[in-house]
């Protein structure tokens, strides 16, 4: 049931994204990047969403955007989740910005 909402939450993203850009690309480097936005450009976005953040996919979530900045560079470092299921908020890297899903799609 979560991957459907994952799913889910996904196609919401990229159908926002879409409605903005064409210039949307996957990116898999060891671990994946959901949504590379306007790569050409130098307003690229790093996107990375995910339903539920817990304590067994933070690091990969993480990991995936790390990865394509090394690529990119200086870039918008996005992660969207819809709910987060650790004891605290969690420390993330000062160049990551955590955006609840409903928030993201509302700007």
């Amino acid at each position: 049931m979560s991957d459907d909402k994952g799913k889910l939450l996904e196609n919401m993203v990229f159908t926002a994204i879409r409605r903005e850009t064409e210039s949307i690309f996957f990116l898999k480097n060891g671990y994946e990047c959901d949504f590379v936005v306007n790569p050409e450009t130098d307003k690229t976005q790093l996107i990375q969403v995910t339903e539920m953040l817990h304590q067994g996919n933070v690091q990969r979530e993480l990991q995936g955007l790390e990865k394509a900045s090394k690529q990119f560079g200086k870039c918008r470092q996005l992660l969207i989740v819809n709910d987060i299921a650790l004891p605290e908020k969690p420390l993330l890297p000062e160049w990551v910005e955590l955006k609840p899903a409903w928030q993201w799609l509302l700007e």
